[in-house]
């Protein structure tokens, strides 16, 4: 992993926790889930594309085109796996939403910024990624109420240690899509810098 690939998996891990902190802090300002949840996926629609920046190397236009596709590739994805998830919500939804999402969301980031990167290369690393990424997560969050095999006692308040699960769901689902998405665009720029061996 170079500079800016780093650059971006640390700028998206601080966009994650920026959204997850409206489920930790602002959950009661929502009238339901599905709503509460949008407002989550704004965070991302809004900031998540600037956060990969570095790893694209784009500025100026190039950039802003970046980021609108990605935020047209977020929508896509967080609408099929909120759709997936609020139709069967249990594990097999999750798995279903976010491979379905990710087909989605590759297709249209590739497709709008014309990366050179098989479609299913690049579904098969953001759903690696992102799946690492969001039950890590997931374990960490019942870790830290002390539920599951992994779950410890701390010395906080309910509402503190309700508020920590929360975010560290955050820190692992930034942390694995982050790195998703950065090797996808790694993997493009590799495919552009290797020599053609046509003649």
């Amino acid at each position: 992993m170079n500079v800016s690939q780093a650059l971006s998996v640390i700028f998206f891990f601080i966009v994650s926790l920026i959204s997850f902190s409206v489920w930790a802090f602002a959950a009661p300002l929502f009238p339901n889930e599905p709503a509460m949840y949008a407002g989550c996926a704004i965070v991302f629609l809004g900031l998540g594309g600037m956060a990969l920046l570095p790893a694209c190397g784009l500025s100026g236009k190039a950039a802003l085109q970046f980021c609108l596709s990605f935020a047209v590739a977020y929508l896509a994805y967080a609408f099929i796996w909120s759709i997936t998830w609020f139709s069967i919500p249990t594990t097999f939804g999750e798995v279903l939403g976010s491979s379905t999402g990710s087909v989605a969301f590759s297709a249209i980031l590739l497709r709008w910024n014309r990366l050179k990167i098989s479609l299913l290369v690049a579904t098969s690393v953001l759903f690696l990624f992102h799946t690492i990424g969001y039950y890590l997560g997931g374990f960490a969050y019942q870790a830290i109420q002390g539920r599951g095999p992994l779950g410890f006692e701390l010395n906080l308040s309910a509402e503190s240690i309700r508020l920590l699960a929360r975010l560290s769901w955050g820190a692992g689902y930034g942390l694995g899509v982050g790195l998703g998405i950065s090797k996808i665009l790694y993997l493009s720029h590799q495919s552009l810098a290797k020599p053609s061996t046509q003649i």
